[in-house]
């Protein structure tokens, strides 16, 4: 029996790397890169000059919402569409509990021949389980906690996680190599995801720099990009928000061939959202929360061009056909028109075979 799991672990990391080069077109988009911040307020963040620059090459989303005030618990709403109270860091009192057992979006993809991946900076790789590395908390830069992909109980200790979970270096390698998954997460190193209060210091200059590889980069691969905050610094469960600040209210900004250029949408949009958007995209069927009619994809994107003959039977419903893909791409943007308005930037911005091998694991 072991060798039977391992033997279909290993066909499905094959799959993996032969399907990648033959993607699936989606709805809106044929992969999605979800980079995943920590703990900002919105005002704060769009105050930042990388993060204008981002938001003027696509859509400023105004009225995103944060889910929880545990990181971990957002995560889950990304990938599972609820929110497990049981999910949690630790502390002195309570013990950690980072495990994901239930289904997720990556076991939806995966069973549908889709591909996916973590791309871990300053991860040291090898499925690594540790809570933190260095495994010293003065001088840390990952941390297992801000690591959905480790959360999957089932892959621990197998070929598949250390297949799907890489370093951050892997993503230029993947870009040049035309090999970007369909759903992938980026996942910055504790100086440049905003975590702590002060480093925008660090996060500033390191966007600054990948910033422009994530723009070329969607071009390149027809993807769409979000970098999105798990949640708010501003928290009041814990003291009052000031100076203008929202609870729960971060940045989510988009872009790539499907987004709207230098746009804001001014909808409630939250993490269920995010899910939702990805569900639909590729013909899913929801999860949890976002099958309950309140989560909804995000209405902005324009549609993919008409597939090919080799993946219309791959093609989720709803698609527009070649010869009518650009009316139906101006017929969106106009219906997009009470959600989208134009940013105004400056020193302010107004707010207005797999599935088989991992049951046998």
């Amino acid at each position: 029996m072991v060798s039977v799991k391992f033997g279909l672990i290993a066909l499905s990391i094959v799959l993996q790397s032969t399907l990648s080069q033959a993607k699936v077109k989606g709805k809106w988009f044929d992969s999605i890169g979800i980079i995943m911040s920590e703990n900002e307020d919105f005002l704060v963040t769009m105050a930042q000059p990388p993060f204008i620059s981002l938001a003027a090459n696509g859509t400023l989303a105004t009225n995103y919402f944060g889910l929880s005030h545990v990181s971990e618990q957002n995560y889950v709403a990304v990938l599972a569409g609820w929110l497990d109270a049981n999910i949690y860091r630790g502390d002195g009192s309570t013990p950690a509990n980072l495990n994901i057992t239930y289904p997720t979006i990556l076991d939806q993809l995966l069973a549908q021949g889709y591909t996916v991946k973590q791309y871990t900076e300053s991860y040291p790789g090898g499925c690594y389980q540790a809570d933190m590395y260095p495994d010293d908390p003065n001088t840390a830069l990952y941390y297992k906690r801000h690591s959905p992909f480790n959360m999957i109980s089932k892959w621990r200790g197998t070929p598949l996680c250390e297949s799907l979970i890489g370093n951050y270096d892997d993503f230029a390698t993947d870009v040049a190599n035309d090999n970007l998954p369909n759903y992938f997460w980026i996942i910055p190193n504790d100086l440049h995801n905003t975590h702590s209060a002060d480093t925008f210091v660090d996060a500033n200059p390191w966007t600054a720099v990948e910033g422009p590889k994530w723009l070329a980069a969607a071009k390149e691969a027809n993807a769409m990009f979000i970098n999105t905050w798990d949640e708010s610094r501003c928290d009041n469960n814990k003291y009052p928000c000031d100076s203008g600040k929202i609870d729960q209210l971060v940045a989510s900004i988009m872009w790539g061939p499907m987004v709207p250029k230098g746009q804001n949408t001014t909808k409630r949009w939250d993490h269920y959202s995010l899910a939702r958007t990805v569900e639909e995209n590729w013909g899913l069927t929801p999860l949890n929360s976002t099958g309950d009619g309140n989560a909804t994809a995000f209405d902005f994107l324009l549609p993919n061009p008409a597939p090919n003959a080799s993946t219309t039977s791959s093609t989720p419903a709803g698609k527009a056909s070649a010869s009518s893909s650009s009316a139906a791409a101006a017929s969106t943007a106009k219906s997009s028109s009470s959600t989208i308005k134009p940013t105004v930037f400056g020193a302010t911005i107004a707010i207005s075979l797999l599935s088989l091998s991992a049951m046998l694991l």
